[in-house]
């Protein structure tokens, strides 16, 4: 085997740097980039942690002393609602004809779920 040959096709960190300056070079301006990804994941976590949070409080309501601790994160979970329920909606609409349009769907669906879920959760606790 040729060394010359196999040198020349091992990667190096000047080689990936170069690799990288050219791909930078090669962007769309920002604004005609297609959105990123990573805020519907993050979104789709925190949906998914509030039906998980509500579903939990239903399941334990008969371990809390007082009603304080459920009212609490009632509560909390209720500005969470008002957060995903703003950006939901603005991110379904950002990525309307995108990459992440179904991830969208999804997120606007838990979304819902979360607020059916605190809806049962306040029937729940009611005396």
């Amino acid at each position: 085997m040729n060394t010359a040959k196999i040198k020349a096709h091992l990667p190096t960190i000047p080689k990936y740097l170069e690799k990288r300056r050219k791909a930078k070079q090669n962007q769309l301006p920002k604004h005609l980039r297609p959105p990123e990804i990573w805020p519907l994941w993050i979104q789709i976590l925190l949906n998914t942690g509030l039906i998980i949070t509500l579903a939990n409080l239903m399941v334990d309501r008969d371990d809390y002393l007082t009603e304080v601790v459920p009212a609490v994160v009632l509560v909390i979970c209720l500005m969470f609602l008002i957060y995903t329920f703003i950006s939901a909606f603005r991110i379904r609409r950002s990525y309307e004809k995108t990459r992440g349009q179904k991830l969208a769907k999804l997120n606007l669906a838990l979304m819902v779920m979360a607020f059916l879920s605190w809806a049962a959760t306040i029937v729940v606790f009611l005396p």
